[in-house]
């Protein structure tokens, strides 16, 4: 649900030997259609329905949530609820009560809601922040700096997916919560995720009905204006001319909420229609080909703690325009030819795109050596196992 790095972990830890499971909620909902006559009970149905009860071996719960109604009579804290909610299930679960950790994403609110399954549970609980949880949420909404120094205060282990943002968590909470957070990047598939030889890139590029005559910038993201999107697009605006032989092919999920953005109409008020095809969401074994296919990546972001998609790029030996936010910095501070951007600098995006369309395609990048700093998921998931080693005896 949250995203196939997450699983890819998760999947690393069990190929060395842990049994793993993934607990997901979804609102209880009432049989009979009766789900029908209610918001709560309809998102509960299609949760239910669309969970899967297992990915590549790794067991997924679906775990009901009771909701109170008419809720205006009996007003529930979430995270309370959720806390109970999981903590029940996991007693009454032989393959879960004597379970040796919890391992909770995002520190505001997994991470938080874990707080109250391991006072109820009494299992070690284990939190990692991944970005969004630190840089943009806590913003919107202040009051989630307390589900932080919760987390700070009562889990066994802190981890964030780059030192950048395990410094950034610290700072955000009182210093009487502070303590070590450990790092755990976030993994690469370099199997997956290579350089390509020209006769497979040109393939690809048939594959993909991308005209052999241009050059190809890769975005992936979500369709959302954190990402970015508005000011790449506006950047490529005011240079177009010197974009000439080059397109933008945006890969976003599918998405359906007020604050989404229309790409296809943001290119087209910009009268980029020449230079931008949206291609909507891919698999991800799409997405890795579609890498091969490309010359190079951007992602402009305004926040990340360590982006999947700027890792995937790197690996498959591509040049680079990212935002210096997050861990970025730590991988591509000496990388030739990748650039690193303030986020939403519509000057620096602009001279990085012209540098982009003056340098050498044929020169090769050696990003992908870099990447190997940051690791496989394996190796990643074996640093995590060791953190969990040395904390508790773990069978």
């Amino acid at each position: 649900m949250n995203g196939i790095f997450i699983h890819q972990q998760i999947k690393a830890l069990q190929e060395l030997g842990c049994e793993c499971h993934v607990l997901l909620d979804y609102n209880w909902f009432p049989w009979g259609g009766l789900h029908k006559t209610h918001g709560y009970w309809r998102s509960g149905f299609e949760a239910f329905h669309n969970y899967l009860d297992e990915v590549e071996g790794i067991t997924i719960h679906k775990v009901p949530s009771f909701v109170k109604m008419p809720n205006r009579l009996f007003p529930e804290n979430y995270y309370e609820r959720l806390g109970r909610s999981f903590s029940r299930y996991i007693q009454k679960t032989p393959s879960l009560k004597n379970a040796d950790w919890i391992y909770a994403h995002f520190l505001t609110d997994f991470g938080y809601i874990g707080t109250k399954v391991k006072a109820l549970t009494g299992i070690k609980l284990a939190a990692i922040a991944r970005g969004d949880d630190i840089h943009a949420w806590p913003n919107e909404n202040p009051g989630l700096i307390r589900h932080i120094e919760a987390v700070f205060d009562h889990a066994d282990l802190i981890f964030a997916n780059s030192r950048r943002l395990a410094d950034d968590a610290n700072e955000l909470v009182s210093e009487k919560y502070q303590k070590e957070v450990h790092i755990i990047y976030n993994g690469v598939d370099l199997d997956k995720f290579r350089p390509a030889e020209r006769e497979e890139k040109q393939l690809l590029q048939r594959n993909f009905h991308l005209d052999p005559t241009k050059k190809f910038l890769l975005c992936v993201g979500t369709p959302l204006k954190e990402k970015g999107w508005l000011v790449l697009f506006d950047a490529m605006a005011e240079i177009k001319n010197e974009l000439e032989h080059w397109e933008l092919l945006c890969v976003a999920i599918n998405r359906n909420s007020d604050d989404t953005l229309d790409l296809k109409r943001e290119a087209a008020d910009r009268r980029l229609g020449g230079h931008v095809i949206v291609m909507g969401q891919l698999s991800h074994d799409d997405l890795a080909k579609l890498y091969r296919a490309v010359d190079a990546f951007v992602l402009p972001s305004y926040n990340e703690g360590m982006a999947n998609a700027l890792l995937e790029a790197a690996a498959s030996n591509l040049r680079i325009i990212a935002s210096d936010v997050g861990g970025h910095s730590e991988i591509f501070t000496d990388a030739p030819d990748c650039f690193l951007v303030q986020p939403g600098d519509l000057d620096e995006l602009k001279s990085a795109l012209k540098k982009l369309t003056t340098t050498d395609l044929n020169k090769p990048v050696w990003t992908r050596e870099m990447v190997k700093k940051v690791g496989t998921f394996s190796d990643n998931s074996k640093k995590l196992l060791e953190h969990f080693t040395k904390s508790q005896s773990f069978v």
